[in-house]
């Protein structure tokens, strides 16, 4: 009886838990580093195109937004000269995290 308790119990929390809603939280792009263009301050906007023939995308970031540089934590003055002394742009890729919900960019990494 007990067994049959416990396997009953097991299979709820099993079909319980597939039927749960799965939610997007971030989204992240990988883009080319000439199509990116850096906030100002650290508290400002990003500008990015996803695609060669897509607009311009600007989402705010926040001074929670990381930036990291060859997966280093690094402050956005520093990551900014950094990819500024990219050579070629269009071969090197940043990814940006954005943070759906707050609609904010989370971080945005580059690997030099």
């Amino acid at each position: 009886m007990r067994i049959k308790t416990l396997f009953i119990a097991a299979l709820a929390t099993v079909s319980f838990a597939a039927s749960a809603e799965n939610y997007i939280i971030s989204q992240a792009y990988e883009i080319a580093v000439d199509g990116l263009r850096l906030p100002g301050n650290v508290v400002g906007s990003v500008s990015f195109k996803d695609c060669d023939i897509c607009e311009m995308q600007t989402v705010r970031v926040t001074t929670d937004t990381r930036y990291l540089l060859n997966n280093r934590d690094v402050s956005l003055a520093d990551f900014k000269k950094a990819v500024s002394s990219i050579v070629d742009k269009k071969s090197n890729i940043a990814t940006v995290i954005h943070h759906l919900a707050s609609d904010s960019i989370v971080a945005v990494h580059v690997v030099k």
